[in-house]
Parts: structure tokens; C-alpha cells; sequence
């Protein structure tokens, strides 16, 4: 072997260019820690988090990212809440947004805050209104049976089924569901909404979210 071979034969392996350190000044941490329920350390954490999940090193987290994170993998509505707490509807988030979303999720949130955006996450139409093809869109996403909403196009779209329920299935559980919730068959407004969760004790416990572990 000659010395150019015997060189680049035993040369260390390049490593990967260190990952910028994000910081956040005095001033926007204050700004956090008035606006949010979490506190200093809880708000440099999320910062960490937020710039581990930005894969591509710029001040935001895409779409794909996101769902893709255990957190979200197991919720049904990843898509649509990337979409409600993006600023344009196409689910990219800056960290402003970021920590929007986790103080909403947040165990330290006020009921009445949840409310408001667990009826926008119903809302898929944004009529104000909860109709029946807003059930059966989210019925179809907790069922994974063919709705999912693109948050680049702004529009639900068809999927293959994952479960396996027919059209006509979720038809029938669609009529019940509303029967139950919508007797009147006019829609839920907000405070119908709000009385309906008034009757799910596990709400607000199941309405939570955390990243702060990787």
C-alpha cells in the first residue's frame, strides 16, 4: 500500500458538524414565562425539545416532523392539531406556536381553554358549528377509517381504510352519536359543545400533552 493509500486509509472518519446551540435572550424567556403556564426551566426545555424535532436546523418544525414524534404517533387528530396551532393552516410551527399548542395541552391550563380548542379541533368545516360531517370526519380519524386532513392542501382527504369499518358502518354510528349529542339535529354550537364535555370526566385528563422527554 503506498503512503497516499496508507493515509486515507487511516484517517478518522468525518464527523457530522455540530448542531447550532439555540439560546433564548432574557427578554423572550420572560415573555414565555408570562404568557404560558410553565416556568423558566420548563420553557428552556420545550426550547431544546422544539430545535431537536427541527430536523431541517431552521427556526420551525414541519408537519412530518412533528407527527412523527411518540406523542403525537398515537393521537388520531396529529394532523389536525398541527394544522389548528400552525399561523397558515399548513402545520409548520415556530416556537411561538410551539409553545401555543403545549400550553393548551398543558396539565396547568384551565378547563374553558381546552374546551375552546378541542370544539375548534371538531370544527374541521370551521362554520362554528359541529354538524354531523364534522363527527363523521372525526369519527373517521379516531377510527382510522378513511378521513385524514392534509394540512398543506387545508382539505380532508380520503385514505385507505385502517380499520375497517364501512361506510355504512360508521354511517350508523354517525346517526347515534348524533342522536345522542345533537338531538335537535341543528349542530353544536360552542356552549352545546361545552355542555356535552361537561359530561366526560376523563376530558381534561386525556386532553394533555408532553415534550419533555426525546
Amino acid at each position: 500500500m503506498d503512503g497516499a493509500a496508507s493515509s486515507i486509509a487511516t484517517s478518522p472518519p468525518l464527523e457530522s458538524p455540530p448542531r447550532p446551540q439555540y439560546t433564548l435572550d432574557p427578554e423572550h424567556l420572560k415573555h414565555y414565562e408570562g404568557s404560558s403556564p410553565f416556568t423558566e426551566g420548563e420553557i428552556l426545555n420545550l426550547h431544546k425539545r422544539f430545535h431537536e424535532l427541527s430536523r431541517d436546523g431552521l427556526d420551525r418544525i414541519l408537519h412530518d416532523e412533528l407527527i412523527q414524534v411518540e406523542q403525537m404517533r398515537a393521537n388520531p387528530f396529529a394532523s389536525r392539531i398541527c394544522e389548528l396551532f400552525s399561523e397558515d393552516g399548513s402545520g409548520v410551527l415556530t416556537f411561538d406556536n410551539f409553545v401555543n399548542m403545549m400550553s393548551v395541552f398543558s396539565s396547568h391550563t384551565r378547563p374553558e381553554v381546552k374546551m375552546v380548542w378541542a370544539f375548534a379541533m371538531w370544527d374541521f368545516d370551521g362554520d362554528d358549528i359541529i354538524g354531523p360531517g364534522d363527527i363523521r370526519y372525526g369519527l373517521n380519524l379516531i377510527t382510522c377509517s378513511g378521513v385524514a386532513v392534509n394540512p398543506t392542501l387545508q382539505m380532508l382527504t380520503r385514505v385507505p381504510s385502517a380499520a375497517g369499518l364501512e361506510d355504512q358502518d360508521l354511517d350508523g354510528i354517525v346517526r347515534e352519536v348524533v342522536k345522542e349529542v345533537d338531538p335537535d339535529g341543528y349542530g353544536l354550537g360552542y356552549h352545546e359543545f361545552r355542555s356535552v364535555l361537561s359530561r366526560m370526566p376523563d376530558f381534561i385528563n386525556n386532553f394533555r400533552m408532553s415534550f419533555w422527554e426525546s
